[in-house]
C-alpha cells in the first residue's frame, strides 16, 4: 500500500507541475540548457599546457656558496651545450643530420633561395624586403638587386684593401647589405647609432680602426673626419632618390675618395654580380661591432662574432612555439633600430625563415606605432617600451568596451587568445608584438604585467617582453608568448633564452630570498 501511495503522490506532483507549464516555463528551460551546455560545446584546449607555464625555467640541482642555482631554458637540459646554431642542412646532407650551426652568409642564401621542404625541395615561397616611405608608399626590393649591391660594395672595399667599414645609416636595405657584404667579403662592420650630432659621431669614429665609412649623404662633415680618424679615406654616400643625380665627388676634401652607393652599383651592373657567392666552409666571417649606450650616457663598442649573432637568432626564434613559428606568410616590422642586437637577430631570423621584412627609417624609442607600422600591415612588430606605452595610453587609441574587455579577459584566463574582431583596424594582421626592455641604462619605463594584459585584450595579439643587454646577442630572457596570465604590477620578463644561462652572485642571505637585496648581480654565460 505504501508503494502505491508514493507512486500516486509522485504522479499527482508531476501532473500538477505540467498543468502550470506555459511559454515562459519553456523559455526558462531553454535558457538554462543553453547556459549549461554552451561552455561545453564551445570550450577549446588552452594554447599551452598550464604545467608548462608553472615552471618555465630549469633549475640546476646544485648551487655554489654565494650564488643562486643556474637557470636555463626548459628545452636545454643542464649538462648539454647551449643553443648555438640554426641547423643549416647543405644539399645532399642526410635528412636525419642536425646540420651545421651556420653563419650570416647562410641566412642570406636561405633568403635568396626561398622556402624549402625538409628534403630540400623548393616550395616557391619567398619573402620580401620592403621599404616604407611616408604613410602610404611601399617599395619592394628584388633579391637580385640586393645581392648585386652586396657584391659590388664588398668587391669595392676589398679592392681598396679595406678591413673595417663604419656604417651610419637608419633602418634600410643598405644597412643590411653592408652587414652581409662584410660576411661574404671578409671585412668587419661597425654600426654607429643614427641621428647623433656631428661631434658625437666623430668621437665614436675615433674609437674605431675603420678605413671606410658608409653614411647617408650629408650626415658627416668630411672636413672634421681626418681629426677623428686618420685611417678613413673612402666615403660612400647613400643618397635619397631625389639626390641621386648629383655628383657627390665634387669639392671632396684632399685625400678622400667619395662615391655614391647607387653610382657604384650602376657602374658594376653585371649578371655575375647578381649571384650569391658559393659556400665556403673554410673562411671565417668577421665580427659585427655595435656602439651601445652605457649607463653614464657614453657609448661602448661591443663586438658580436657571427657565432654570437647566429646563437641569439636561433634562441629568439625558438621562443615561438612550433605552431606559431615565423613563416613566409609573416611580415616583420621593427620600429626599433637595427643597431640593437635584439632587433637585428629577429630580422636575421625572419630572413632565414623566408618571411618578409619591412623597414622604416623612422625607428627608435619614441615612435608613433600605428603611423610607422600600418603601411606594411605587419604580422610581427618589434617596438620599444616607450612606444608601446604611448600607443596604449594615447587618447586616439580605441580601447575595447567593458563587455568586450570582460569577454577577452575571460578567454585569456582560460588559456586562449581572443580572436580578431572587426573593430581592430589599426594593425589588423598583428599576431605577435615583441618588446625589448634594456637592463641598462636604467629604463624610465617598464611595462608591468597588467599593461601587457591590456595589450592582449586590445590588440588580440601575443606579446613577448624581453630583457636585453648589449653584452648578450639577442636577449637574456623573454616571456612565453602563450603565457596570458595577468600578474598585476609585477614586471615579468620570462625565462632565460636557450642561448644563455643565468644565476645570481652576491650575499648568501640574498640568494635564498624571493627579493634579493644588496650587492647582488647577474652572472650570464652565453654563446
Amino acid at each position: 500500500m505504501s508503494t502505491t501511495g508514493t507512486a500516486e503522490r509522485l504522479d499527482a506532483a508531476i501532473a500538477e507541475f505540467f498543468s502550470s507549464w506555459n511559454i515562459y516555463t519553456t523559455l526558462l528551460i531553454v535558457l538554462l540548457v543553453v547556459f549549461l551546455t554552451y561552455p561545453l560545446l564551445t570550450s577549446t584546449e588552452p594554447d599551452t599546457h598550464p604545467f608548462l607555464l608553472a615552471r618555465q625555467a630549469q633549475i640546476a640541482p646544485i648551487r655554489h656558496q654565494g650564488e643562486s642555482a643556474v637557470y636555463r631554458a626548459v628545452d636545454i637540459p643542464h649538462g648539454y651545450p647551449l643553443r648555438a646554431g640554426l641547423g643549416v642542412k647543405d644539399p645532399g646532407a642526410p635528412r636525419w643530420s642536425s646540420g651545421r650551426p651556420g653563419d650570416l652568409r647562410d641566412i642570406w642564401r636561405a633568403a635568396v633561395r626561398g622556402a624549402a621542404m625538409e628534403d630540400g625541395t623548393p616550395t616557391g615561397e619567398k619573402g620580401k624586403i620592403l621599404t616604407i616611405l611616408g604613410s602610404e608608399k611601399v617599395v619592394e626590393h628584388q633579391f637580385d638587386d640586393l645581392t648585386l649591391a652586396i657584391n659590388v660594395i664588398g668587391q669595392y672595399v676589398k679592392r681598396n684593401n679595406g678591413q673595417s667599414v663604419a656604417v651610419c645609416l637608419s633602418n634600410s636595405v643598405e644597412l643590411l647589405s653592408v652587414i652581409f657584404a662584410g660576411s661574404f667579403y671578409g671585412f668587419s662592420t661597425v654600426l654607429l647609432p643614427y641621428g647623433l650630432p656631428q661631434d658625437k659621431i666623430n668621437s665614436l669614429l675615433a674609437k674605431t680602426s675603420a678605413d671606410h665609412v658608409i653614411a647617408e649623404a650629408g650626415v658627416l662633415n668630411l672636413d672634421s673626419l681626418p681629426s677623428a680618424n686618420k685611417a678613413l679615406k673612402d666615403v660612400i654616400w647613400v643618397t635619397k632618390p631625389g639626390s641621386q643625380h648629383m655628383d657627390w665627388s665634387d669639392d671632396a676634401p684632399k685625400g678622400f675618395t667619395i662615391n655614391s652607393w647607387q653610382g657604384l652599383v650602376e657602374k658594376n651592373k653585371r649578371g655575375t654580380n647578381a649571384e650569391v657567392l658559393p659556400l665556403d666552409k673554410d673562411s671565417k666571417v668577421p665580427p659585427v661591432s655595435i656602439f651601445c649606450e652605457a649607463p653614464n650616457g657614453t657609448f661602448d663598442l661591443v663586438k658580436y662574432t657571427s657565432e654570437n649573432l647566429i646563437s641569439g637568432t636561433a634562441a629568439l626564434t625558438a621562443t615561438l612555439a612550433r605552431a606559431y613559428k615565423i613563416s613566409p606568410s609573416d611580415i616583420l616590422h621593427p620600429t626599433t633600430s637595427l643597431t640593437d642586437s635584439y632587433t637585428l637577430c629577429w630580422t636575421l631570423g625572419a630572413l632565414y625563415a623566408n618571411a618578409s621584412v619591412a623597414l622604416n627609417s623612422v625607428a627608435g624609442d619614441n615612435v608613433d606605432l600605428v603611423s610607422a607600422a600600418s603601411p606594411s600591415n605587419p604580422t610581427i612588430v618589434i617596438s620599444a617600451p616607450p612606444t608601446v606605452q604611448t600607443y596604449l595610453y594615447n587618447p586616439a587609441t580605441v580601447l575595447p568596451s567593458t563587455i568586450s574587455k570582460y569577454m577577452s579577459s575571460r578567454t585569456l584566463e582560460n588559456g586562449n587568445l581572443p580572436s580578431k574582431s572587426g573593430g581592430q583596424s589599426a594593425l589588423p594582421k598583428l599576431r605577435v608584438l615583441l618588446i625589448p626592455q634594456p637592463a641598462a641604462p636604467a629604463p624610465q619605463i617598464r611595462l608591468p604585467s597588467s599593461a601587457l594584459h591590456s595589450l592582449r585584450t586590445h590588440l588580440h595579439a601575443r606579446v613577448g617582453y624581453a630583457l636585453t643587454t648589449p653584452f648578450v646577442a639577442g636577449a637574456i630572457a623573454q616571456t612565453n608568448i602563450l603565457d596570458y596570465r595577468d600578474k598585476g604590477a609585477r614586471v615579468c620578463v620570462g625565462a632565460p633564452l636557450s642561448s644563455v644561462e643565468v644565476n645570481l652572485n652576491g650575499e648568501e642571505d640574498g640568494m635564498g630570498s624571493h627579493n634579493p637585496k644588496g650587492p647582488v648581480c647577474f652572472v650570464l654565460h652565453s654563446l
